[in-house]
């Protein structure tokens, strides 16, 4: 290239370009086939091939070109072929600092020993043709008594036995202090911080309480930390993603500690240190195996606290009721609180194949219990298993984790429709239609696809005379959940209306729930040419309403305001008059019977008619009775009915005054 040569020229005042020779100049004096070579160079036309350049600087700080010239490397011997382990000091590129050490493992004998008794281990396979060991060794220490074990099981004298010995040897000098100082400390059940890597080894399993619950995982590997300081272990257990199982990763730290610790007082130890490792894993497998069950869409009680994960940490609440247990629908309809998992490959869990949940027989399995959709873990994959899965509260309306460990049966109450204080009529229509929705068997479909497919009933009356009830009993009768809604739940702006209802129904129909809007007046009234804000709200209900395919309750108090287009999409308009004498002695006799073996006296047809005679409702029957519970345990005697009866004036009174002061009387609330 002339330019650089130039330039070079500049530097060397006293040299022409005939004395440039390859790779600088040539010492002692000019050399003929240098200068030939060179010569050549600048005259001839551009080579087709590839030139490796140094670009260097002057002094003066000018930049030139040389030809790279390659270190000459002494002659090489085969050291890997001649020595069973080399210990190998990486220097930098100026070959004065030692960057890592490592130990290169040569030996064949070795090389299928420590892929017999490893095999894996956190960036080391002793699986490959080479295998190197970096400083400071801790795969050595965790496995030393295995590999000893190794070696007396070995011929004395084999070529084999005197590599391992090589290797055992390596492995006492270099932790020979480690060893003796954890032998002395595990003895007592101790561990001290500097040494607390010793007590995890990766592969192991470790027992720690998250939320107070027992939880077991794998150990993938430990780290210290600096800032705050501890150790911290990467984990890895059992979960479900609604799909299917596998495993998910997390992490618990230990905190740095002064002098010693009892290994079974850290925040999360090897399961083998536990009071009785037996009983624990006993314990944790019989959830694992309910955890399992859980799989899928299952409708339970639950009692005991729920965790919501939301932006500000995990907010606790206290959940008392029925519950669906749905990873799908959960991470479908909150993605941003959803978690992958990796699935078990074919075989991993002892089993032919892993089969997706699908639909089955026309049904979609989510709907069916899940034990046969998806191939069996193993006990080791149950010990692993969460302690938690995710579901929504019908009690609550929110999403949240729940313990398997307080879930139960729904125990749900086929006979409930009995007890219900309905015309007969009125009861068997109701019964028919349920019955025949659930089974669908109808196959009736509108013009258009999807449409009209839903069991609308609208209930009207007064206030606490059963069309809340009746829900609930149908809820009952169908074993499916009640899901329960109001004006408040789904806003009074259309976008908003628009958006919940939406979401609202879309879980009632992915859970075939028995859905309840209450108080529903203000979706239902008639359109008007003046107020649009109205206009939306009715226009958005029916549009949603009309796709919906499950079981919907309307109640309302003010059914001479619903807008035309409404009443030809209701089945079942039922109109609840005020009850009778008669039934609201059936309603007495519901509720007093329920409380049997609760420190009731018994009562009869007089004491029942007695009581009939006050004029209220169903929702102040039940008031009655539970303030009239309190009084008698407050007292220390039974309820009886001069007890009721005692509440019953107090009601009247109350009654009769708001009749005097606003000329009707005031009953509010649901039954």
């Amino acid at each position: 290239m002339p330019h650089e040569v130039d330039d070079y020229e500049e530097e060397c005042d006293c040299v022409d370009v005939e004395e440039e020779v390859e790779g600088g100049r040539v010492d002692g004096g000019p050399d003929a086939e240098a200068k030939r070579k060179i010569k050549a160079i600048l005259e001839g036309d551009m080579r087709a091939e590839l030139k490796f350049l140094d670009k260097k600087w002057s002094e003066q700080g000018r930049p030139y070109h040389v030809e790279t010239v390659n270190d000459d490397i002494p002659e090489q011997v085969d050291w890997q072929e001649q020595f069973a382990l080399c210990v190998i000091q990486h220097m930098d590129r100026s070959n004065k600092y030692v960057q890592s050490v490592s130990l290169q493992v040569n030996s064949k004998h070795l090389k299928d020993i420590l892929k017999d008794v490893i095999g894996d281990y956190p960036g080391i396979s002793f699986r490959t043709k080479d295998i190197s060991i970096t400083k400071p060794y801790h795969v050595l220490y965790h496995y030393h008594k295995e590999l000893e074990a190794a070696g007396e099981a070995m011929p004395v004298g084999s070529e084999a036995a005197r590599h391992l010995n090589l290797l055992l040897d390596f492995i006492k000098e270099e932790f020979s202090e480690t060893i003796t100082e954890c032998d002395n400390l595990n003895n007592q059940g101790l561990t001290s911080y500097p040494l607390l890597w010793t007590t995890f080894r990766p592969g192991c399993t470790v027992y720690a309480l998250v939320f107070g619950q027992p939880r077991a995982f794998i150990l993938e590997k430990s780290q210290y930390l600096c800032d705050p300081p501890g150790l911290q272990l990467s984990l890895r257990f059992v979960d479900f993603d609604g799909t299917d199982f596998g495993t998910r990763q997390t992490s618990r730290f230990v905190p740095a500690f002064a002098g010693t610790e009892r290994i079974r007082e850290l925040t999360a130890y090897p399961l083998e240190w536990h009071q009785d490792p037996a009983a624990a894993k006993k314990r944790l497998l019989e959830r694992g195996r309910e955890f399992e069950k859980l799989a899928g869409m299952h409708f339970c009680n639950y009692r005991g606290i729920a965790l919501e994960n939301g932006g500000c940490g995990v907010g606790r609440y206290n959940c008392d009721g029925r519950v669906v247990v749905d990873t799908k629908t959960f991470h479908r309809l909150n993605a941003n609180s959803s978690w992958n998992i990796t699935a078990f490959k074919v075989g991993e869990n002892e089993a032919p194949s892993r089969r997706k949940i699908a639909a089955k027989d026309g049904v979609p399995v989510d709907l069916i219990p899940q034990n046969g959709a998806l191939d069996p873990l193993t006990d080791e994959q149950c010990l692993l298993s969460n302690a938690m899965v995710r579901g929504f509260s019908f009690t609550e309306k929110k999403w949240f984790d729940f313990f398997v460990k307080d879930l139960s049966s729904p125990g749900w109450d086929r006979d409930c429709f009995e007890k219900l204080v309905l015309p007969p009529a009125q009861k068997d229509l109701v019964r028919a239609l349920v019955a025949t929705h659930v089974q669908q068997r109808l196959g009736f479909d509108d013009i258009v696809k999807g449409k009209g497919k839903g069991l609308i009933m609208v209930l009207h009356g007064s206030p606490g005379i059963g069309k809340t009830l009746t829900a609930e009993m149908v809820a009952e009768f169908c074993e499916r959940p009640l899901y329960m809604v109001s004006s408040g739940d789904l806003g009074t702006d259309a976008e908003t209306l628009d958006e919940r209802l939406s979401k609202i129904l879309d879980m009632a129909s992915t859970w075939k729930a028995v859905l309840l809007i209450d108080e529903a007046d203000v979706f239902l009234e008639r359109r008007s040419l003046h107020d649009l804000h109205r206009n939306a709200l009715v226009s958005i209900f029916l549009r949603v309403l009309e796709y919906y395919e499950g079981i919907l309750f309307l109640t309302s108090n003010r059914v001479d305001t619903f807008d035309d287009a409404f009443k030809s999409r209701i089945h079942v308009p039922l109109k609840y008059n005020d009850l009778t004498v008669q039934s609201r002695k059936q309603i007495w006799k519901n509720f007093i019977a329920k409380m049997e073996g609760d420190n009731v006296a018994p009562m009869d047809e007089e004491d029942y008619g007695a009581l009939s005679t006050a004029v209220v409702n169903g929702r102040q029957i039940k008031n009655i009775i539970r303030t009239a519970k309190s009084l008698a345990q407050f007292h220390g005697q039974k309820l009886d009915r001069a007890m009721l009866e005692q509440v019953v004036q107090i009601q009247e009174a109350f009654e009769q005054d708001l009749v005097e002061k606003n000329g009707t009387p005031d009953v509010d609330g649901r039954h």
